[in-house]
Order: C-alpha cells, then sequence, then structure tokens
C-alpha cells in the first residue's frame, strides 16, 4: 500500500477497538507507509468529551506517530471551493482538500461524505476483499 491520508474515523474506530483483524492490518500497512492525518483530524479524535484520561494519552501517543498536515493557503481555498460547490461538512472539506493537496487516497468508512469531491480517490477498508 502507498501512503495514504486517514479520515478521523479510522482512529477512531482502531483506538476503539472496532476495528477486526483484517482492516487492522490494512491500517497497519498504512501506517507503516507512514500515514498522514489533517490537523482537523487531531481536533475530532482529541476534542472527544467522552474521553477518560487513559484514553485520551492513548489517542495522543498514536496521533503523535503520525504526519499532521498543517491548513495552508492552498487546503484553505479548496475547501472554499468545496463549501461553495458541493454539500460537506466543513471538516469533511478540509479532510479531503488535505488528501487532495497531498495526491493522496483518503481512508474511511464514510466514503458518502466525500463522494462527491472531484479527483478525491477514496477507499473503506470495512468493504474491501480479501487479498486487495
Amino acid at each position: 500500500m502507498t501512503t495514504c491520508v486517514l479520515d478521523s474515523n479510522i482512529i477512531i474506530y482502531h483506538l476503539h477497538g472496532v476495528l477486526d483483524d483484517r482492516e487492522e492490518a490494512i491500517l497497519s500497512e498504512a501506517l507503516n507507509a507512514n500515514a498522514y492525518i489533517s490537523v482537523i483530524s487531531r481536533i475530532e479524535v482529541l476534542g472527544w468529551r467522552g474521553h477518560t484520561n487513559e484514553s485520551l494519552e492513548k489517542a495522543q501517543l498514536f496521533l503523535d506517530g503520525l504526519r499532521e498536515i498543517p491548513l495552508s493557503e492552498e487546503i484553505v481555498v479548496s475547501c472554499i471551493r468545496m463549501k461553495q460547490n458541493l454539500a460537506i461538512k466543513l471538516p469533511d472539506a478540509v479532510i479531503a482538500a488535505t488528501a487532495l493537496q497531498l495526491s493522496m487516497p483518503l481512508m474511511t468508512r464514510n466514503t458518502a461524505d466525500f463522494e462527491r469531491v472531484p479527483h478525491l480517490q477514496v477507499f473503506n477498508p470495512f468493504t474491501m476483499e480479501n487479498g486487495e
């Protein structure tokens, strides 16, 4: 697997132990390929009000191992265009714009949130067949 941008939901599912062995293996491949996250994913993951001290520390340690992409002028402009032309939530626009800026696929379970974003390659490890 080449590297990709991880959507917040993939990180949350991993941290909550929801991913099965195959999905964890796919995530592990992405992590070994130096996966990226958008700054908005750190905000979403760490900003969850339901964290315990232990789960917050676990989430922070996991995120510390990823390459985080901050908002750049190019990402901001791309988000503005998406918001003007698509029915998309701002966090999803930031994540999509980050993947587009890096010319990388986006790993997410919520493919429907991104299906209208032109030129964005999206894949869902929950629906990938064995051997893909």
